[in-house]
């Protein structure tokens, strides 16, 4: 029994310990900016038009709380209900509809401590696509996935959290592939407001 009291003090005590932590981050707003460029990497050459990055999309949130800004889009779906023939009315087509979203969700959660500190930034994407339908389905399917990290960078700087597309052409080498090859680098950055 004793030995239960003694660990219920102990982590009591370590929530408090907690507490006064957050209470001494400066109560101040934060300007959390997200952008999606193209990595440099050289010459490129390509017939295809490249794909536009993501514009720069900012958003305040109090020191240590959580902000979220989403970019996406609802797409209406329409699809075969039911077919009915015959009757005096001949046949019939009924149709349905639904929305399915598709875009991303991104949660970000700034600590600073103040001074010349980096702030600790906690990121939770999410992003919803549509797939073409397979088989016999009339309804596309969607695809769901979910990233969460945690990131130090100094008060001002742009920070690269994720990238996507494939790795660099080698040096002095031309191809007729699409563009794909072309990396996009996410990248955030804090300033104090």
């Amino acid at each position: 029994m004793a030995h239960t009291a003694l660990s219920l003090l102990a982590g009591a005590a370590l929530g408090m310990s907690v507490l006064p932590a957050l209470a001494q981050l400066p109560q101040r707003n934060l300007a959390v900016e997200v952008r999606q460029i193209t990595e440099p990497d050289g010459n490129t050459v390509s017939t295809q038009p490249a794909a536009t990055p993501l514009a720069a999309q900012r958003i305040l949130v109090r020191n240590g709380e959580k902000a979220t800004l989403t970019l996406g889009q609802n797409v209406p779906i329409r699809f075969v209900q039911s077919v009915s023939s015959g009757g005096r009315s001949g046949d019939g087509v009924s149709y349905g509809m639904v929305w399915m979203q598709a875009g991303q969700s991104m949660v970000v959660q700034p600590r600073w401590p103040g001074g010349d500190q980096p702030v600790l930034v906690s990121i939770d994407v999410q992003a919803s696509s549509l797939q073409a339908p397979s088989g016999n389905a009339e309804l596309p399917s969607q695809a769901r996935s979910q990233l969460a990290t945690t990131v130090s960078a100094a008060l001002g700087q742009w920070v690269t959290v994720a990238a996507t597309g494939g790795g660099q052409a080698q040096a002095g080498s031309y191809s007729s592939e699409a563009a794909a090859d072309t990396r996009q680098l996410v990248q955030i950055r804090v300033l104090p407001r």
